[in-house]
């Protein structure tokens, strides 16, 4: 006699599953929950959004999620910019751009100590 799976819920959709995943201890922890369950049409649906966006995450270089090919001027697009043609096969893909900011300072050397000789202040 076979045993009938347990069935839970699925995560996305609401229909009934025997798919459950554990979160880890620490994560279980941080969510509140001991895990998740998502249906196997849910998770086909995921897998081909996923391979369809072939999303390229931060990257230093602009590449085309179609034909993989490097962008030679990723400075020519700003940040208004959505929607990219790829030049080489030509497939419009959507931009995004993020932009990183550093900062250097350093004191002014007129606001120095007269006599200062570079030791602590």
């Amino acid at each position: 006699m076979s045993e009938v799976p347990k069935m839970y819920t699925c995560s996305w959709c609401g229909k009934p599953t025997p798919n459950y995943r554990e979160y880890s201890h620490p994560m279980a922890g941080i969510l509140g929950e001991s895990g998740y369950s998502i249906c196997d049409e849910c998770l086909r649906k995921a897998r081909i959004e996923r391979e369809w966006e072939n999303e390229q995450c931060a990257e230093e270089r602009l590449t085309c999620p179609y034909c993989e090919s490097s962008i030679d001027d990723p400075w020519y697009y700003d940040e208004d910019d959505e929607e990219v043609e790829c030049p080489e096969c030509k497939r419009t893909f959507e931009l995004e751009i993020a932009t990183v900011r550093t900062y250097r300072t350093k004191r002014r050397i007129e606001d120095m100590p007269d006599g200062w000789n570079g030791g602590e202040l």
